[in-house]
């Protein structure tokens, strides 16, 4: 038996080696570094402060849905981990953030910043530095209209896109109802995204014979815009577009049913979509509102069990349901993970080349979202479309336009009931 004994140590010693392998092998697994997203959003300092909470908590519940079902697989289970930065709705803090996040923080990719007055020159700081921005909300043309090889924006599409369906839904229900408008009065905010808007409108209205009583900017976190609504009010027009976000939404909604003008108005899914906006203004005010949407909502999008953990799972943890802002948000961040998957390393140049080679088609994230994202040359998803939804009685947003997606449990009412 002795003359077996010389033979145990090596054989024990290839069991050991072995089997320290595989727990190192598994321990790297379990061990692969996190990877950064250097996310930009605004959740203080302005009246988009309430729309950046609203898409920080989905962007949040995104990473973690993502890190819960095994996080980036291609990177041996490397979980996300979000830097996010508040922007305070100003510029110069993004770009200099943005420099911080690349240089410091170095983050492979970012995301954000929703205000296109913030993002426009934030991603030209990241395209200086050849590091790949996902842009989640923000619809200045422009912004994918550069040439930029590093900027994507998956989940919007530019403001005229937005502004087109306003003007074509206005003229949908005048002849679907037979009492179109013939009058309308344009109040935006002075800013990259409401001239945008105003452009677009301004021309489908003319294009369509609706004479344009009133054409007016103003400047966004106003005050008092008692003196605009009185403007308003001398017009009497039909129908009043308002883009706005959410503090300047709610404070010209109010101002308006006070001052009983009495048209139908149209938002531009914005202020009108912003989680506070009925809570703020009530049920009675927002029941005369239509407003674009970038989602169809519940009753078109919630149809898998994937949509409807991220529908229970949001409105668990904050309390409200989720709108367009939260879903677009949401589906951002699953982008990013595709893109990740298939870069197979976390690093900028394999981030951005797998972005530009986007094709998510009849997947769960796209159900939920409504539509197909298909990244062309110039970063932009040609597929995302908008919806029109009227803000019912008790206080729920129902698809009405197109017919397609329109909500079966619910008849449009044209012009809108006043409050």
């Amino acid at each position: 038996m002795n003359t077996h004994f010389p033979h145990r140590p090596s054989v024990l010693w290839r069991l050991f080696a072995a089997a320290g392998a595989t727990l190192l092998v598994h321990g790297a697994s379990l061990a692969a570094d996190p990877v950064k997203i250097g996310y930009l959003i605004p959740l203080s300092g302005s009246a988009t402060a309430s729309i950046g909470k609203d898409m920080s908590r989905a962007t949040h519940l995104a990473v973690k849905h993502i890190n819960e079902t095994g996080g980036i697989k291609a990177l041996g289970g490397a979980q996300l981990a979000l830097v996010e930065v508040d922007t305070r709705g100003d510029a110069k803090v993004a770009m200099t953030e943005v420099e911080r996040l690349i240089t410091r923080e170095k983050t492979p990719v970012l995301l954000g910043a929703f205000q296109s007055g913030v993002t426009f020159p934030a991603t030209a700081v990241a395209e200086k530095n050849r590091v790949p921005w996902v842009v989640d909300l923000a619809a200045k043309a422009d912004i994918t209209e550069r040439g930029f090889k590093y900027v994507f924006r998956p989940t919007q599409i530019p403001a005229s896109g937005n502004a087109e369906s306003m003007a074509e839904f206005i003229d949908y229900a005048g002849k679907t109802t037979g009492k179109p408008a013939k009058t309308v009065a344009m109040v935006y905010e002075n800013t990259d995204w409401g001239q945008d808007m105003a452009n677009t409108l301004r021309a489908k209205f003319k294009a369509a014979g609706i004479d344009l009583v009133l054409d007016e900017g103003y400047p966004p976190n106003s005050p008092d815009l008692r003196p605009l609504v009185l403007k308003i009010k001398g017009k009497k027009p039909d129908v009043v577009t308002v883009t706005s976000y959410g503090a300047d939404a709610v404070q010209l909604h109010k101002l308006l049913a006070q001052m009983r003008v009495g048209s139908t108005y149209v938002g531009s899914a914005a202020g009108q979509i912003d989680s506070t906006f009925i809570p703020l203004v009530g049920k009675d005010i927002a029941s005369h509102v239509y407003t674009t949407n970038g989602w169809a909502g519940y009753e078109s999008s919630i149809t898998t069990p994937f949509a409807k953990k991220f529908w229970d799972d949001f409105v668990a943890a904050y309390k409200v349901e989720p709108n367009e802002l939260s879903v677009s948000a949401y589906a951002a961040v699953w982008v990013i993970k595709d893109a990740l998957e298939r870069a197979g390393k976390a690093e900028p140049e394999a981030i951005r080349d797998a972005l530009a080679q986007t094709k998510l088609e009849g997947t769960d994230l796209n159900k939920l979202v409504g539509y197909d994202i298909v990244i062309d040359a110039k970063g932009q998803n040609p597929q995302k479309r908008y919806v029109m939804q009227q803000i019912t009685p008790e206080g729920q947003y129902r698809t009405v336009w197109p017919e397609n997606l329109a909500s079966k449990s619910y008849k449009m009412v044209w012009p809108a009931a006043q409050p």
